[in-house]
């Protein structure tokens, strides 16, 4: 069976040097410890000989390793990228184009934020509590103790306070509520500029069509970063047609776009509609090695950069 490893990255800085040195990424020095680890064990690939041997059953080597940055962060620009164009190591870069096209920052990496601007998360979670429960006619009575004895399980990232914290305002409180909470959270904990940290955290189209042009390819992570398969299909047909478009603005030759599924979620209608718009394959979080047959090309494995030395 044909396979290869995904690597998934996503912030990649000097971190304790940084503003946030709690943020969850990894070291710059760590990540060039990795790629030299990479190449005396592998061989770097291509997604396009990856795709070619789906679709058409060629055999590729099975010590091939493909390396992934997702959410469009400045990182990936400032210190990715040099590192990368230095090494002559190709990158497949995944901007979401909401937040690059509108200058605000994402949901997902407001809470990534809150979290790494408060050592103590009580004071997060109480914040929640309160907001939720001042807000009971809206989630039907239930309280914020309640959603946490529902969530607060821990992973093997996360302790069970952290990933309450990221389900509650991910997913699981109604849309205009889980909004309204994460804006506070973000103004309380980090800051009131939001444009501003946009511009910081986001590359900008210019300097990813500088990327491209140095043979760094760019994918789709949809328009907002939502969960796919928890959203109308009018709406996922959007988010789609939306990034598809966004990538071909980044590079017109960008003809063999894959998707990067937001959180990795999926199923069988996303992947019903990304193929029926020429997308040749979709990436997943589920971890291990990619298996390369045409029946999977839409549910390819990732590994973790924590998954390997450093």
């Amino acid at each position: 069976m044909n396979k290869c490893k995904i690597i998934m990255y996503h912030y990649v800085r000097a971190l304790k040097s940084s503003e946030y040195p709690e943020i969850k990424g990894l070291e710059e020095i760590k990540f060039k410890n990795q790629l030299e680890y990479f190449r005396k064990k592998f061989e770097f690939g291509d997604f396009i000989e990856i795709i070619d041997s789906a679709y058409k059953k060629n055999k590729i080597k099975e010590n091939k390793v493909i390396l992934t940055f997702d959410d469009g962060l400045k990182d990936h620009y400032n210190t990715v990228y040099p590192i990368l164009e230095k090494m002559g190591i190709k990158g497949y870069f995944f901007p979401p184009s909401k937040p690059i096209k509108e200058k605000i920052v994402l949901d997902v990496h407001k809470i990534h934020f809150i979290l790494a601007s408060t050592l103590n998360k009580n004071q997060v979670i109480e914040e929640i509590f309160r907001l939720i429960n001042k807000n009971k006619d809206i989630t039907k009575n239930k309280t914020g103790q309640e959603y946490f004895k529902e969530l607060a399980f821990p992973n093997r990232f996360d302790t069970k306070e952290v990933i309450f914290i990221k389900r509650i305002l991910q997913r699981e409180l109604p849309l205009a509520l889980r909004n309204e909470i994460t804006n506070n959270l973000f103004k309380k904990f980090v800051t009131q500029d939001e444009p501003k940290f946009s511009e910081e955290l986001y590359m900008s189209l210019e300097e990813m069509k500088e990327m491209s042009e140095s043979n760094m390819i760019f994918g789709s992570h949809s328009h907002s970063h939502e969960w796919l398969s928890h959203i109308n299909n009018e709406k996922l047909i959007n988010e789609i047609e939306i990034s598809k478009k966004f990538c071909r603005e980044i590079s017109s030759k960008n003809n063999e776009i894959i998707m990067c599924y937001p959180y990795g979620d999926y199923n069988d209608q996303v992947i019903n509609e990304i193929s029926k718009r020429g997308f040749k394959a979709g990436l997943t979080t589920n971890v291990g090695d990619a298996e390369i047959m045409k029946e999977k090309i839409f549910e390819l494995s990732r590994y973790d950069t924590n998954d390997f030395p450093q």
